[in-house]
């Protein structure tokens, strides 16, 4: 079987942290939500080839690929224009070979299993179904004795739906033309789910398969949080330690630590925690778990950091505390900058999408900030903060709306 992963999108719902790069490098459990989604399909040896859809920083796509994997399995090509899913997928069929079945997955879905799950099941029509908590932000699937009627996008009166669109398609043969001859929806695109409907109308019957294991659809900032929790507590059995620990330092459960990373005297880790190459942690702070610490990460003394993915080359170096928080790199958090992360009322936290207040589903979130963002002394934030990239926070400021 032949696959296609669309990997064209900005992301802009992720905004600021794809301001300077694709969201599919957006890094999870310590590892590219691209490469783990690439590490499964090329671990299945019925995955003849792959096809990256590719537009939005395209390079920087391909030279990650190639710097994790040589596999000649893998083939680019680019979507001149982003009009839409089943565009990118009509691009992408120019690299297969139309005679067989193929496998379709969005490029911001983390599946955990549920590729090889799908393709063990050999199926020439399916589509996977997930249950979440938010229904209402996704695709209903509408199905009956195990086959697929409609796809009712984003409905209104979602409570009682059981699975939605997870974002990975098996497609037969009869959906080439399909996707060739696609006109475009009443958005002005060439929506991937209009061939869905149109196989299910010209009386192709189109199996759901109910996922095994988690299902993240990393579209939203803080769903970066909820997929980083799940993978590390996943997947902290190949955690190793590589870097220097020193004597004094105490590490709890599952900690890894790269090679290069360097965890001083006095800090107290909670697994499970990944520390990536050349982070430098301490002395004398607190690592709390499911955080991820990227590379050249630093977090001085007496900092607190809990349940936080902390991308490259940032720096919080004196006594501040970081919750449930997102940082982009190349920043630089000033002493004292403090990030609140609960509500004294309790109730979820809402942040600004597209300038729709949308509720994140979580009680505990902080900020969400960008590239090469520094905060002055005595910096506070409120809870579902975003901070654009480059932007600079005085000293004392008090921020209760984003930084645009």
């Amino acid at each position: 079987m032949e696959a296609i992963i669309l990997a064209a999108g900005k992301g802009t719902r992720l905004l600021p942290l794809t301001e300077n790069r694709p969201k599919h490098l957006l890094e999870v459990g310590g590892k590219a939500i691209l490469k783990w989604q690439l590490d499964e399909l090329l671990s299945n040896d019925s995955i003849s080839k792959i096809i990256i859809v590719v537009n939005y920083k395209a390079d920087m796509i391909r030279e990650a690929v190639n710097s994790w994997t040589k596999d000649n399995r893998i083939e680019f090509i680019d979507q001149q224009q982003t009009n839409g899913t089943g565009d990118a997928v009509n691009t992408g069929l120019e690299l297969i070979d139309k005679k067989n079945a193929f496998l379709v997955v969005n490029g911001d879905v983390l599946l955990d299993g549920a590729i090889t799950h799908m393709i063990n099941g050999e199926y020439t029509a399916a589509i996977l179904g997930a249950k979440v908590s938010q229904p209402e932000l996704f695709g209903v699937l509408k199905h009956e004795n195990g086959k697929l009627s409609s796809i009712d996008e984003k409905p209104v009166n979602a409570d009682k739906a059981d699975l939605i669109n997870a974002g990975l398609y098996i497609f037969p043969p009869e959906a080439y033309d399909l996707f060739a001859n696609l006109k475009e929806s009443e958005r002005g695109e060439k929506e991937l789910t209009d061939v869905v409907q149109q196989l299910i109308d010209g009386s192709v019957e189109i199996n759901v398969v109910s996922i095994t294991g988690e299902w993240f659809d990393v579209g939203h900032p803080w769903q970066i949080l909820d997929a980083n929790e799940y993978l590390l507590d996943k997947h902290q059995d190949n955690f190793k330690q590589s870097g220097i620990i020193e004597k004094g330092a105490t590490l709890i459960g599952n900690v890894h630590v790269a090679e290069n990373a360097r965890v001083r005297a006095g800090v107290y880790i909670e697994g499970p925690v990944f520390i990536d190459e050349g982070a430098d942690i301490g002395p004398n702070c607190y690592i709390r778990a499911r955080s991820y610490i990227g590379r050249n990460v630093r977090v001085g003394n007496a900092c607190e950091i809990k349940n936080c993915v902390i991308y490259r080359d940032t720096h919080a170096a004196h006594l501040s505390y970081i919750g449930d928080s997102v940082l982009g790199e190349y920043s630089n958090l000033g002493a004292g900058t403090i990030t609140a992360n609960l509500r004294h009322d309790g109730k979820n936290i809402k942040m600004t999408i597209k300038e729709n207040r949308v509720n994140t589903g979580r009680r505990k979130l902080g900020i969400i900030m960008g590239d090469m963002v520094k905060t002055g002394i005595g910096v506070s934030l409120l809870p579902g903060i975003k901070i654009r990239g480059g932007k600079w926070i005085n000293a004392h400021d008090f921020i209760t709306r984003d930084v645009e």
